[in-house]
């Protein structure tokens, strides 16, 4: 490297003190109990903390802002809260504060229990029904406590170890929280940057004006692992890309055309030519890594004349038309969701779907037209949020997720009934035989059509420290900090 090459360098480069996170798409939202992109995911965890979070190689809970917790039946849990603790705006972290945020996530996303307040520092949480995967579900980043002190802005406040101090389009800037109960960060300031696609993004990382990202693609592995001064890890993510299909719009009520759906594509050329072998082919609803992944499951394979046959059966012996959703924004399941659909296109052509493209203008229109069951066919994934396949599972299959999470809009008593038998096992076995009974299910009623499973890559600087890269994708940065 020149002198003048090396100075350009170091003047591009962020601030030892700073670290920068690249990221290809702004939050859909930064209030803590809607946030389930990602990208706000990533900014909540940050900022807001959970009552039990899980450790990052995802095997066990710990404690987060409760220390100790207790169920005798699985219904009634006791939860014994962490003391002198203080939200970024100085308001108290207690029980009044904990019914008050649970009451909220209650009302927006029907979680189904109720806390009280036992004493200063002492929750109860009574579910309707016993739950085995409470645990896993209060760490997920949208069961966050905020304060409940009136604020003059919209920013989220919580008790992190950073505070969101502003939250432009492109750009979302958070500071040391100094007064964090577990110690003030190493870092002074942590910032999400957006960048307009993944070669902008690339060479900022490249240059030294981005330290992190998640957001990188099988199209640019090759780049990153040949430059000297990236490290760029690579796993099998927790994760599934699939085809949402609205169940409740003819034709695709009919099972048939689902599963004759599921047989047009094609997942082994996906992986190899979309994706570059970096993926594996869905053969199932729930990711391999996760515990209950029903390994006996036969693969999801390409059957065209299969498919014609099914679709004639249902009446359609000419095909039919329908339309898919789409949208440019890539996510880390999805990297090029627009070059995606013409293969899928391509795909359902040649059993007779035509399927017309409609493009979202953005990653928040597409989320809000999918939510509200505003399409025929659309390109669709899930990280998990836990480790734990009830919040998987639910999430996207159960009923009462209708207008949330199941935005295929499935409903199955059936289905229903399975899933409250696994939440309410006694053991994990008997939770793990009902969730195989669940994946059962799904593949005779098919309500969407699984792709595949992502491998997630994390690219850094060499110099960055402490990331703690949790299980589902989402970064803590507490203990980040960069070498001089």
């Amino acid at each position: 490297m020149t002198a003048l090459a090396l100075v350009l360098a170091l003047a591009a480069a962020s601030p030892k003190d700073t670290l920068v996170v690249g990221v290809l798409a702004d939050p859909v939202t930064l209030a803590p109990h809607q946030a389930t992109d990602l990208v706000g995911a990533s900014i909540v965890t940050n900022a807001c903390e959970t009552l039990v979070r899980y450790r990052p190689d995802g095997r066990r809970p710990e404690a987060g802002l409760a220390t100790t917790w207790a169920t005798i039946d699985r219904r009634i849990w006791t939860f014994t809260l962490r003391e002198r603790v203080r939200f970024q705006d100085g308001a108290p972290f207690d029980a009044d504060t904990v019914v008050a945020n649970l009451d909220d996530i209650r009302r927006q996303r029907a979680f189904p229990g109720r806390a009280r307040r036992i004493g200063p520092h002492v929750v109860e949480i009574a579910l309707e029904q016993p739950n085995a995967a409470l645990l896993a579900t209060l760490s997920q980043p949208f069961f966050c406590i905020e304060s409940t002190r009136p604020s003059a802005g919209t920013l989220p406040v919580g008790t992190g170890p950073f505070r969101v101090v502003t939250a432009k389009p492109g750009r979302v800037e958070l500071e040391a929280h100094s007064a964090y109960w577990g110690g003030p960060p190493r870092l002074r300031k942590l910032v999400f940057r957006r960048f307009a696609g993944e070669d902008a993004l690339v060479e900022a990382l490249v240059k030294g004006e981005v330290d992190v990202t998640t957001a990188v693609s099988q199209d640019r592995v090759a780049r990153l692992r040949e430059h000297p001064e990236v490290t760029l890890d690579s796993r099998t993510g927790l994760n599934l890309a699939f085809l949402s299909v609205n169940n409740e719009r003819p034709p695709f009520s009919d099972v048939r055309v689902r599963q004759a759906l599921s047989r047009a594509i094609d997942r082994d050329a996906l992986v190899s030519r979309f994706l570059g072998g970096h993926a594996e082919p869905a053969r199932n609803p729930l990711p391999p890594l996760l515990p209950g992944y029903d390994t006996r499951a036969k693969a999801l394979y390409l059957d065209r004349v299969g498919a014609r046959r099914l679709l004639a059966e249902a009446g359609f012996p000419a095909g039919l038309e329908a339309s898919l959703l789409a949208v440019s924004s890539p996510r880390a399941y999805l990297p090029s969701p627009l070059r995606m659909a013409a293969l899928i296109r391509a795909d359902l052509a040649e059993v007779g779907i035509e399927a017309a493209l409609r493009e979202a203008s953005s990653w928040s229109d597409y989320v809000e037209r999918a939510t509200r069951g505003e399409y025929d066919l659309c390109l669709l994934g899930w990280q998990s949020d836990t480790p734990d396949p009830n919040d998987f599972l639910s999430a996207l299959l159960a009923s009462e997720a209708i207008g949330a999470t199941n935005r295929s809009r499935y409903r199955s008593p059936q289905m229903d009934g399975v899933l409250r038998r696994a939440r309410m096992g006694g053991d994990m076995s008997e939770r793990l035989a009902a969730y195989r009974d669940a994946q059962d299910l799904f593949r005779k009623d098919m309500p969407f059509v699984p792709l595949y499973h992502g491998s997630v890559f994390t690219a850094y600087r060499k110099e960055v420290r402490g990331l703690l890269a949790g299980p589902t994708g989402v970064t803590r940065y507490e203990k980040a900090w960069k070498l001089e």
